[in-house]
């Protein structure tokens, strides 16, 4: 019965890795841009498929010689043969999702998985001061968060407020903006 044990557990560890695979975290990249996922995997690819949330992408056998794109991926994908990265350009939201590359690699079966997130880059904020002396920081994009800075503020009570109240003393002082999504950092002053 103890030698039933560690079977098992090679078995589960099988199972595993053959639906899970080895998961990196989650790559942030804006629209427009360009991504590369990396499997980094040693030896020799004989077979190599990628495939975006269940979906073929992009596939090669060595034995035809030939790379096969699918779907809405042609024309925008580059497939490196030799290390198995995958670079796809002119992102849009639609490929955000997971990503696998399925590879056989001296006879065994090797998955690796990505998860990528697609989102619009953050647009110039606008910065106005209203009468009452409210400063206003609106950007576009996904996932924002709004951060201030300058004198009389403290920078934790200001993060995710859209703009803080000043005292007409410090109203000729510089307070900075600072808007982000995962992506993209920028900063604006007043």
């Amino acid at each position: 019965m103890t030698e039933r044990f560690p079977k098992m557990r090679i078995i589960f560890c099988f199972i595993f890795t053959l639906f899970y695979g080895a998961f990196s975290k989650t790559i942030n990249v804006a629209t427009n841009r360009r991504v590369t996922l990396q499997p980094l995997v040693e030896g020799e690819i004989e077979n190599i498929l990628w495939r975006h949330n269940g979906n073929k992408m992009v596939e090669w056998d060595n034995k035809a010689g030939n790379v096969s794109e699918y779907l809405k991926f042609k024309g925008r994908i580059k497939l490196d043969v030799k290390a198995g990265d995958v670079t796809i350009i002119h992102l849009t939201k639609d490929d955000s999702g997971l990503y696998d590359a399925v590879m056989i690699i001296q006879g065994k079966l090797i998955i690796r998985k990505h998860r990528v997130e697609v989102t619009d880059p953050v647009t110039k904020a606008k910065i106005t001061c209203l009468s009452n002396a409210t400063l206003h920081c609106e950007a576009e994009g996904d996932f924002l968060d709004y951060s201030w800075s300058g004198p009389g503020l403290q920078t934790a009570e200001m993060r995710g407020q859209t703009g803080p109240q000043i005292s007409k003393e410090n109203q000729d002082s510089v307070y900075t903006c600072v808007v982000n999504n995962p992506e993209i950092i920028s900063s604006f002053y007043v």
